[in-house]
Formats: structure tokens, sequence, C-alpha cells
């Protein structure tokens, strides 16, 4: 039994794994925050920004926590939104040069996706080391 309860674990030893789950999470509760706000009858702009907000402060801490497994500071806070708008910056060129060339729109939000996945994940990584 604790061989496989240690198997199963093994793969929560590597960073990008416990960084793509608290990522799929924070995804997950955006999409739940954004619902109950809509519902709430709040416009979608109202939502984004309390979804968003939420998920943003959350993902941090997370990030910290568990993802690097470093202490949370409110400095990291700071770093962590100006990484998520390094990505926003960087995916809107992608999208736009992709769009360009006539790449199909499911094809960009994909490659964006990775895109942003991938660079939040290695400025938060260096950025959190440098904390710790």
């Amino acid at each position: 039994m604790k061989r496989a309860l240690r198997r199963l674990r093994r793969p929560l030893q590597h960073q990008l794994v416990r960084f793509l789950l608290v990522g799929g999470c924070g995804e997950l509760l955006y999409l739940a925050l954004f619902a109950l706000v809509s519902q709430a009858g709040g416009s979608a702009t109202a939502a984004v920004a309390v979804a968003g907000a939420i998920c943003l402060v959350l993902n941090a801490v997370l990030h910290a926590r568990y993802s690097f497994r470093v202490p949370f500071r409110l400095a990291l806070l700071g770093r962590y939104a100006a990484i998520q708008l390094i990505c926003l910056g960087l995916s809107l060129a992608a999208a736009g040069g992709l769009q360009h060339l006539a790449i199909d729109r499911f094809a960009i939000a994909l490659i964006t996706l990775v895109q942003w996945a991938a660079t939040s994940f290695l400025l938060t990584r260096l950025s959190y080391r440098s904390t710790a």
C-alpha cells in the first residue's frame, strides 16, 4: 500500500506538475466565479474583474506555497501580476502574428495557451526562486 501511495505522489514531486495543477484549479475557479457573478446580475466586466482579481491573488499564493514551496511574501504578488502581464503581451503578439498567417482560431488558442503556461512557469519559477 505504501509503495502504491508513493507511486501516486511521485508526479507531484515535480514543480511543473504542481504548477499545472494549481493553474488548472485556478482556471476552474475563475470560470465558477465568473458564472456566479454573472448569475447574480453582474456585468461581464464586473465578473472578469472579481474572478480575475481573486484568482490572481490565489494563484500567486498557491504557486508560492505549493508549486515552488517558498514562503509567500506580498512582493511575490506584484511580481506574479507583472509576469501575467508579460504573458498577456506575448500571447497578444503571437495571436496577432498567427492570425495574420491565417492560422485557425482554435489552433491559436492552443498555441497561446501553451505559450502563456510555459512563459508563466519559467518566469514565476525564476522570480519565486530568487526570493527563497
